[in-house]
């Protein structure tokens, strides 16, 4: 029986989206077609509608987190099998609708694709692939803060906080925006890299940070937060090795960048911004998710998804986080979900079950 595919469709700049039948994907011999059963939101989905650009061909499909099972393998992939319980990121903003995520049917490419365990939910699952993606292309490419990679069983300790663990001197990454999605996953491979996190949240997610093992959460709404964080990291004798800007807007870009600055300089991964008139001795790059595929001949991608991610899935170590937060089932209820989003979640995804 042939399959029918369906799609949210964004039709146009701007537009809403319009669910309708989607052409059902060919499969290339590296790549995988999967029945989708849970998607996530993220903020770029929303941008792009509410803003238009990102040089987008029209009428398009949106949507980066996947999950669900594998239906279809192509004829070169050894790792995953029809039936196998999978996340992947959906490469479909550059890519091209096939490759989007918010259809039933999406292919997806093999590099960003990793199995899941069945004791993890698809609707949890959901929330990862782009968080991933986005925290290991700033924490791991040489042109972003180039860090070492994760260890099963790893983690930095917590000197900042007391705790004995061995690790390297008191290495420390300075993160803004703990408690959103990217930096999630940030605090939680830099963690297993062997780094103290050091972060900012609200108060009311102080506690989130830490479960996922963040040493110090301090409050970024704090107007003396900058000085308060050159005194604590001065004080503990800390090698910062870079800051992580998960939230990306200029304010927050410059205040990583007066931190590095008065520790010495170092460079800021930026998710957005990326000011020119920073401090001397300081630096930002700007992270894209997809350069761990497109660059270094995909060794990132390979080490993360097709590596760590799957194992630390498996025996529990790397947790799908933040709590997926729920707003229907079915793609009719992605428009929905993307307003969502663009009102304001905190410590939560959206996600929509198919």
């Amino acid at each position: 029986m042939q399959l029918v595919n369906y799609a949210a469709w964004i039709p146009s700049e701007k537009a809403p989206l319009v669910v309708a039948t989607a052409p059902f994907p060919d499969i290339a011999p590296d790549e995988l077609i999967l029945k989708n059963a849970a998607v996530a939101i993220n903020p770029v989905d929303w941008k792009i509608q509410a803003l238009g650009g990102f040089g987008l061909s029209y009428p398009a499909i949106l949507g980066e987190d996947v999950a669900g099972e594998v239906l279809e393998v192509g004829k070169d992939v050894r790792a995953f099998k029809k039936g196998d319980r999978v996340i992947a990121h959906a490469l479909g903003l550059g890519s091209g609708p096939v490759y989007g995520g918010f259809q039933l049917y999406p292919r997806v490419k093999l590099q960003t694709v990793a199995r899941i365990p069945d004791s993890l939910e698809f609707k949890s699952a959901a929330v990862l692939p782009l968080s991933v993606s986005t925290a290991a292309a700033g924490l791991y490419l040489k042109e972003t803060l180039g860090l070492r990679y994760p260890q099963l069983g790893g983690g930095g300790g917590s000197t900042m906080s007391g705790s004995t663990t061995t690790k390297k001197k008191n290495e420390v990454l300075l993160l803004w925006g703990g408690s959103s999605s990217v930096g999630s996953s940030v605090i939680q491979l830099a963690v297993a890299s062997g780094y103290d996190v050091v972060t900012t949240a609200s108060p009311a997610n102080y506690a989130y940070a830490k479960t996922l093992g963040a040493s110090l959460v301090l409050d970024y709404h704090n107007p003396d937060i900058v000085p308060i964080l050159i005194s604590l990291l001065k004080e503990h004798g800390t090698a910062v090795v870079g800051a992580y800007d998960a939230i990306g807007a200029d304010a927050t870009v410059r205040q990583s960048a007066a931190v590095l600055h008065a520790l010495g300089g170092g460079t800021v991964a930026s998710v957005v911004s990326t000011p020119d008139d920073l401090p001397k001795g300081v630096k930002v790059v700007r992270i894209g998710s997809t350069n761990i595929v497109n660059q270094e001949a995909g060794a990132v991608a390979k080490k993360i998804w097709g590596e760590y991610l799957p194992a630390s899935l498996k025996n529990g170590t790397f947790k799908a986080a933040p709590e997926e937060l729920v707003v229907g089932n079915g793609l009719y209820f992605v428009q929905g979900g993307l307003d969502k989003q663009k009102s304001g979640v905190s410590a939560r995804k959206v996600v929509v079950t198919l």
